[in-house]
């Protein structure tokens, strides 16, 4: 099977073999020409109606529109290693799309409490990895052995797709490198939960069950890997890596015009986009740069921008639409010290000696993050990947009782439902 070479190469494979529908069918049922489906599909035009209705008129549940997306990121991103995401909402069946120029590829995640690590061969089309429910505004980090590109999406994907393979990650998870109180708490509510549930459930469930129950265990001596690795971030702004990967996105200027529009709260013309992409002047939005970064789905790696500096404790708000990462750098003028970051009901204490740099994915942007610390530390908080950084999007433990019984029932709720998914033919 050849690899998907353009976003037309994708919807002609959903037409005829996930739908078994003809052009004219198919173009009735978009409100197009069967012409310009067919210049679509050949690479001839660039597919030039709202990705998201078409995959509503054609009843993908969303995945068609994400499979469309991300055909554009190998020519519009640079390859990389450490790839995050934050599913926001409701709990839904959600998938990565994992591709690398490299023979063998050894793939390693991170899920709240479980882990996942596995080695296989990418197809020409790269290699899927589906999981029956997400856990809202809880980060999921991949990181690729070698440099390539992994793309998110949610809807329930085909379990065939020609040139690629599709894995569940039930099968694959273990225990997870977390550690601490909140970790203890879920492994004793979810291993009983596991010992009440049917024999069948039970046998899916194993990989899961053991992850757990190694929590019980004695930990001490157990070699837990370093988790995760540095992220990878920018130093600059570069305006021109914004037109490429609109471009690769199949986004004209007015599209992209129009879409910033819709997904953020950032309003701007063509000209203003031609512009800024061709480094003419400065945008009179200093936000333009980020709100651009969130509406070509970079996850920060085009944009890093600092937004509040200050000293000892206060609260600092994000932009309404950003969940991509954020970092914070801190100092002291006792050369060390100690600072909490608060968001919501979460907590995550941080020690440093010297200057220090951090970053997490974000979570919810109406929650602002608060940061705790002596007058005498100095810090400033900015969103996008910044180049440098140590993650903590690990070790963030609930304030409240309510709050980590909440966060037990979400993900458990998810770990079932994703067991569950996996049983059906």
């Amino acid at each position: 099977m050849l690899p998907w070479e353009s976003s037309g190469d994708v919807l002609r494979w959903w037409r005829t073999e996930v739908l078994g529908l003809t052009q004219q069918e198919c173009a009735e049922m978009i409100n197009v020409r069967p012409s310009a489906l067919s210049n679509w599909e050949r690479g001839r035009r660039a597919i030039s109606v709202d990705l998201d209705s078409l995959d509503a008129a054609l009843g993908a549940d969303g995945v068609l529109s994400g499979l469309l997306w991300t055909q554009g990121s190998p020519k519009g991103i640079d390859a990389g290693q450490l790839w995050t995401k934050v599913f926001p909402g409701e709990s839904r069946p959600v998938w990565v799309r994992m591709r690398s120029s490299t023979s063998r590829l050894t793939i390693t995640g991170e899920w709240g409490v479980a882990r996942m690590r596995t080695e296989l061969e990418p197809g020409p089309n790269g290699v899927f990895i589906t999981v029956g429910a997400s856990v809202p505004d809880s980060p999921v980090i991949f990181h690729l052995s070698d440099p390539g590109w992994a793309d998110f999406g949610s809807g329930p994907i085909p379990s065939r797709i020609p040139g690629a393979q599709v894995i569940d990650a039930v099968s694959l998870l273990e225990r997870s490198s977390a550690d601490g109180a909140f970790v203890d708490l879920f492994s004793l509510s979810l291993a009983d939960k596991f010992a009440a549930r049917s024999k069948d459930i039970l046998e899916l469930a194993e990989p899961i069950r053991e992850t757990v129950e190694h929590f019980l265990e004695d930990r001490v001596g157990h070699d837990v890997p370093s988790w995760p690795p540095q992220p990878e971030g920018i130093e600059e702004v570069e305006r021109q890596r914004f037109a490429r990967l609109r471009e690769a996105r199949g986004l004209s200027l007015m599209a992209m015009a129009e879409r910033l529009n819709a997904v953020t709260d950032i309003e701007v013309g063509r000209d203003t986009l031609r512009r800024f992409e061709t480094d003419v002047g400065q945008p009179h939005d200093r936000m333009l740069p980020v709100a651009m970064d969130y509406a070509l789905g970079a996850e920060g790696r085009l944009a890093a921008l600092e937004l509040r500096v200050g000293r000892g404790s206060d609260a600092v708000s994000f932009p309404p639409y950003w969940r991509g990462p954020i970092w914070v750098r801190v100092a002291d003028d006792r050369g060390s010290g100690r600072i909490v970051l608060r968001r919501g009901n979460w907590h995550r204490e941080y020690r440093f000696d010297g200057p220090s740099l951090v970053s997490a994915h974000w979570f919810d942007p109406s929650v602002p993050i608060r940061i705790e610390a002596e007058p005498q530390t100095r810090w400033a908080v900015g969103v996008g990947r910044i180049a440098g950084a140590e993650s903590v999007d690990q070790g963030w433990a609930p304030i409240t009782m309510e709050a980590a019984q909440q966060s037990l029932v979400e993900t458990e709720r998810a770990l079932f439902t994703a067991m569950e998914s996996k049983k059906e033919p």
